[in-house]
């Protein structure tokens, strides 16, 4: 009786050590990655003012989003307009050549937002940190405006990737 257990106990072992060689060697793993997993590339290369200048009251930027095709880029831009006057109301900012920078500073910052928020709706990741940085300007202690300039840069190339649709 007990050599009778010991058989079938050894023929079970058999069929269980059979069965999980089988589907470790034979099966398909889940963990790898698709062969049919694709991705679509683009960047945003960087902004420039658009010429010529439409209405001396307002200051415009634009960022150009470049879509990496095979056949080359296919180019988009994403534009942003900045009223003076009402920046200038808005910051508490006297109308000088400085505050005038920093309109058209904002300019560059709101189109390089819409623009990062448009290819992010559209299912875009960013791959690379931009080197972008954002002026703040803040009510200090004593009620007056105040602005802390961000670092700039002459290229702020920022590169996206998605899944291929």
């Amino acid at each position: 009786m007990k050599k009778r257990i010991a058989n079938f106990s050894l023929i079970f072992l058999a069929i269980v050590t059979t069965a999980l060689l089988s589907s470790f060697f034979f099966l398909p793993t889940t963990a790898q990655r698709s062969v049919s997993t694709r991705y679509e590339y683009a960047v945003i290369n960087g902004s420039y003012s658009p010429h010529p200048a439409e209405n001396p009251s307002v200051v415009s930027s634009a960022v150009n989003v470049c879509y990496l095709q095979s056949t080359g880029c296919q180019n988009e831009e994403v534009r942003a307009d900045v009223n003076i006057a009402k920046f200038l109301q808005d910051e508490r900012l006297e109308n000088n050549a400085r505050a005038r920078v920093l309109a058209q500073e904002r300019a560059v910052q709101t189109a390089f937002s819409k623009a990062i928020a448009k290819v992010g709706g559209e299912g875009w990741e960013i791959m690379t940190a931009p080197a972008i940085e954002f002026d703040l300007i803040y009510t200090n202690p004593q009620g007056l405006q105040s602005v802390r300039e961000a670092v700039k840069t002459e290229r702020q190339h920022i590169w996206l990737k998605r899944l291929k649709q």
